[in-house]
């Protein structure tokens, strides 16, 4: 999946999973006519934002760990996932839980805008988290899994700020004009579906634009796909286990290859395979200092790498 295709997919994800928290919110929507209390209005909100929270936080976790993982490693992907929807739900809760009570006290409408960033926020942390706790507990990749989180975390509170922002000024106006509020194209779905995209654009883009290193595949399996470079050590080889996997090449070796990023700067190694691994079509001995621009090949794939900012040697 190449970059671009990953900040449509984060947008998509996010307007979708938007729409089906809407739905699943509307299953147990709770009734607040008449002279509500504080208990039902916040009750309600809160229902509301957890499942946003649930359903955001579900589709860009999945999304994120099928772009740096293979599908073919389940387990990891289960507990990225699983952990990002416990955090969801929480920030969902939370922040509606802030954004309902604020709204009882003020019946100012923009107050929400609180609640959608605190979301977003949440939701942002809740995509990494589960790195960051792995790189604490093996004491590998602590800094670029840090890195990562502050990355997911920017994004999600800036993309929860616009989205609330657009989904209160679509409530005003759409609201001036729907005939009935609890339709399906109801003004509050309209807003979720806008949040739920901003949240996912917003993480997309972040990760994206701060990127420090990556690889293109331009030969071998699934060409074009694109991968942040931002671990310690990063595995190349056909293991189902390896960060870059070359399936289908039977010059490849499981265990081939890895880039390593020591002081800043990224070095290319091969693991003493018989087909070797090559630099500019120059066969590397040992650890081998890698450049933007450099192809490496292993057998009949060919990767190129990049960093955002280009050395001069």
């Amino acid at each position: 999946m190449s970059f671009r295709l990953f900040v449509y997919y984060c947008a998509i994800a996010g307007g979708f999973a938007g729409f089906i928290g809407w739905v699943l919110g509307k299953v147990l929507n709770i009734s607040v006519t008449g002279d509500p209390d504080y208990l039902k209005v916040v009750l309600h909100e809160s229902l509301v934002g957890m499942f946003l929270g649930f359903a955001v936080a579900f589709g860009l976790s999945f999304l994120d760990a099928a772009f740096d993982l293979s599908l073919r490693q389940l387990g990891k992907v289960f507990l990225r996932v699983i952990t990002g929807i416990v955090i969801g739900m929480l920030g969902g809760l939370f922040g509606s839980f802030v954004g309902g009570s604020l709204y009882y006290w003020t019946q100012a409408t923009p107050v929400f805008i609180i609640s959608w960033v605190i979301v977003g926020f949440l939701v942002g942390m809740s995509i990494s988290t589960f790195q960051v706790l792995a790189s604490l507990t093996t004491q590998t990749d602590v800094g670029s899994a840090f890195k990562k989180f502050i990355k997911c975390v920017v994004g999600g509170t800036i993309g929860g700020l616009i989205g609330g922002l657009f989904a209160i000024l679509l409530n005003y106006v759409v609201g001036k004009f729907a005939t009935s509020p609890d339709n399906l194209w109801s003004p509050t779905a309209i807003g979720f579906i806008v949040i739920g995209a901003c949240i996912g654009l917003l993480v997309g883009l972040a990760q994206v634009i701060l990127k420090d290193a990556w690889i293109k595949v331009e030969a071998g399996f699934r060409p074009g796909r694109e991968m942040l470079i931002s671990k310690a050590k990063t595995s190349i080889g056909r293991a189902e286990g390896s960060d870059i996997a070359l399936f289908g090449d039977s010059g490849v070796e499981k265990a081939h290859a890895q880039i390593l990023l020591e002081d800043g700067r990224y070095f290319l190694e091969d693991l003493q395979t018989p087909g070797g691994t090559y630099i500019n079509e120059q066969k590397i001995q040992g650890k081998t200092p890698l450049n933007a621009g450099d192809l490496i090949r292993m057998g009949k794939s060919v990767l190129l790498f990049n960093e955002r900012v280009k050395r001069k040697d």
